[in-house]
């Protein structure tokens, strides 16, 4: 049975076809034209539902009638089509239907399934490890467990399972505030978006030993056109002590909540996946086992327990190629 597949990013929309020969064929690729600026919560989910119905109604000549559409979206769902919040899509505002809204204006059936826990499915084709978690670290961060041994594969269920970027790490009234709009929640702290704002609130702060970072002196930063991309991932790759504390200082509550779970679940392994995190690479996996090493200080646990974090493939396509993944497993084909 084939499927039609999508991944919402907050950045990309990405289209992808299952076929009956369960092949996964990536169809496009194309900028949301979305800004975390966009006050109109509103008008960014019309524009998003669509660009989806464009893309089903441009392959409709290669799609079966009874094809359902399966969407990878960023932010917990519930009961598998529910989307209860969508912070780096719309900050606070309000979702609407949208699972309704697809089925209503393309009379297909719609899955819609939280993007890590896609990535988790996709994730699974690639690790032998029985029992691990994949955590983003991008504009949000969130993480999933898969286990083998459970019939679900990612434990998902309840909604809420696996949001830990919205736990409070910082109890201060002036804590950074989260997209969804509450402070000191770890996404707001530790994510791509929260580390970038944390960058610019010291360079105000401190413009003498920011003036000394290669973000400025060869990068040719400013405290208001700072951002990863251009200043603080190539700078914290060449070693700027300056860039590299901030990435470490926003990291350790990270690091203490993932070894919190690992201790709890009994983990074998943490994947670390997101956009900020992989453009960092081996500087980004290196300060966080380092901050992870410092809170398991505990003689029953193994040796070099820190290198069980290691960094998923960078693989842009890897929530799309999960949602396939999903429906094969979970939808189609249940065990």
């Amino acid at each position: 049975m084939q499927a039609i597949l999508f991944d919402l990013g907050g950045t990309h929309l990405r289209t992808g076809l299952l076929t009956t020969n369960d092949e996964i064929h990536v169809l496009q690729k194309e900028n949301t034209g979305h800004s975390s600026d966009e006050k109109d919560s509103s008008h960014v989910c019309d524009r998003i539902e669509d660009r989806i119905v464009r893309h089903i109604q441009k392959n409709a000549t290669a799609l079966l009638p009874e094809a359902p559409i399966v969407l990878a979206f960023p932010g917990p769902v519930a009961a598998g089509n529910r989307i209860l919040q969508a912070p780096t899509i719309n900050g606070d505002g309000a979702v609407p239907d949208l699972a309704g809204r697809l089925r209503a204006r393309t009379g297909r059936e719609v899955h819609i399934l939280n993007d890590l826990s896609a990535a988790c499915w996709y994730l699974s084709t690639r690790t032998h490890a029985q029992r691990f978690m994949v955590v983003t670290v991008s504009s949000g961060v969130g993480g999933k467990i898969f286990d083998r041994a459970h019939p679900a594969g990612v434990l998902d269920d309840p909604f809420y399972a696996g949001e830990i970027g919205h736990l409070v790490v910082d109890d201060a009234d002036r804590a950074p505030l989260c997209d969804c709009g509450q402070r000191g929640h770890l996404g707001g702290i530790a994510s791509g978006r929260g580390i970038e704002r944390e960058a610019a609130r010291r360079a105000i702060a401190d413009p003498g030993a920011f003036g000394k970072s290669l973000c400025v002196t060869r990068l040719g930063a400013t405290p208001e056109n700072l951002t990863n991309e251009e200043h603080m991932v190539p700078a914290a790759r060449a070693g700027d002590a300056w860039a590299l504390d901030v990435v470490r200082d926003c990291s350790r509550p990270l690091a203490r909540i993932l070894a919190t779970i690992m201790l709890a679940v009994g983990l074998e392994r943490i994947i670390i996946i997101g956009g900020f995190a992989l453009a960092l690479s081996d500087t980004y996996l290196s300060l966080l086992r380092e901050a992870f090493a410092r809170v398991l200080r505990y003689d029953v646990l193994p040796d070099g327990i820190e290198n069980r974090l290691e960094l998923g493939g960078a693989n842009e396509e890897a929530c799309l190629l999960g949602a396939g993944e999903f429906f094969k497993r979970r939808l189609r084909n249940p065990r």
